[in-house]
C-alpha cells in the first residue's frame, strides 16, 4: 500500500498512531533502534526469488501495535532494557 491508496481518514489514523508511538518512546526513554536488535521477531522474514543478477529482497515484520501496547504499560523513564524485557515476555519469537 502506498500513500496514494490511503483515504484521508487512514492517513490521519497512521499519523496519530505514529505520534502516539513517538510520545510513548520519549516518555519511557526507549531507543527503538537499539531495542530492535534484541526484541523478538514475531514472524519469519520473507525473501523474494533471486533475480538473474543475484539480487533479492528480504522483508521483516515490525509489530508496531505490540510495541505501542508494551510502551503504554511501562512507567516513565523505564528505559530500553525494561521495554525489551516486557515486549519479549509477551511476544514469542518465530524461531522458538
Amino acid at each position: 500500500m502506498n500513500d496514494e491508496e490511503l483515504s484521508p481518514d487512514q492517513r490521519w489514523n497512521i499519523e496519530a498512531f505514529m505520534a502516539d508511538l513517538e510520545a510513548q518512546m520519549a516518555r519511557v526513554g526507549v531507543d527503538l533502534r537499539a531495542a530492535m536488535q534484541d526484541i523478538n521477531e514475531i514472524e519469519a522474514p520473507r525473501t523474494s526469488e533471486v533475480a538473474d543478477d543475484g539480487s533479492f529482497t528480504e522483508s521483516h515484520t515490525i509489530d508496531l501495535t505490540g510495541i505501542l501496547k508494551t510502551l503504554r504499560g511501562l512507567p516513565d523513564g523505564a528505559g530500553t532494557s525494561a521495554f525489551v524485557t516486557a515486549y519479549n515476555r509477551t511476544h514469542s519469537d518465530w524461531r522458538n
